[in-house]
């Protein structure tokens, strides 16, 4: 079977959502998600709308794009204390394909010209944990079904 053309890393953009992507946040979420939430908890469509909706009003995710077509979402707060990494989803036909490490690193590197400590959560069973250890995030703390890292800056690299 012939291999799919690798990503073009350059066609992809972060752009503001608009209340229209609310189903796609909601899908995307669902999508690369769901499986790790159903082995904690159960599906309750229920539930995960209500939560999506409230999350949602709170703190609403950009859009990934990857040539114009939406691929994910992302939230990225920064304040005094650091840099806030939410709301992290990629279709899962998109995954695994470097998109994440490339994201992720472009937001370390703005943490680090800052100055700023970047914090996430995640669901514990979510394999994403290899990721975030390998761009260098520590597990701060564990919760029954979350993990919180953080990755402190790190310094300017000499010439």
């Amino acid at each position: 079977m012939p291999q799919p053309p690798p990503i073009d890393l350059s066609r992809l953009r972060i752009a503001a959502a608009s209340a229209r992507d609310r189903e796609f946040s909601y899908r995307v979420k669902k999508l690369a998600e769901g499986d790790y939430i159903t082995e904690l908890w159960g599906w309750d469509e229920a539930v995960q709308r209500q939560w999506h909706d409230m999350v949602w009003q709170t703190c609403r995710p950009s859009l990934i794009t990857y040539d114009g077509q939406p691929i994910g979402t992302i939230a990225v707060s920064s304040s005094d204390p650091g840099i806030e990494i939410g709301q992290f989803f990629i279709l899962p036909e998109f995954q695994r394909k470097g998109i994440g490490t490339f994201l992720l690193s472009g937001i370390l590197e703005k943490a680090d010209r800052e100055g700023k400590t970047a914090h996430l959560a995640y669901l514990r069973n979510n394999p994403a944990e290899s990721l975030y250890l390998r761009l260098g995030f520590i597990i701060v703390r564990q919760e029954e079904s979350f993990r919180h890292m953080e990755r402190a800056p790190r310094p300017p690299v000499s010439a």
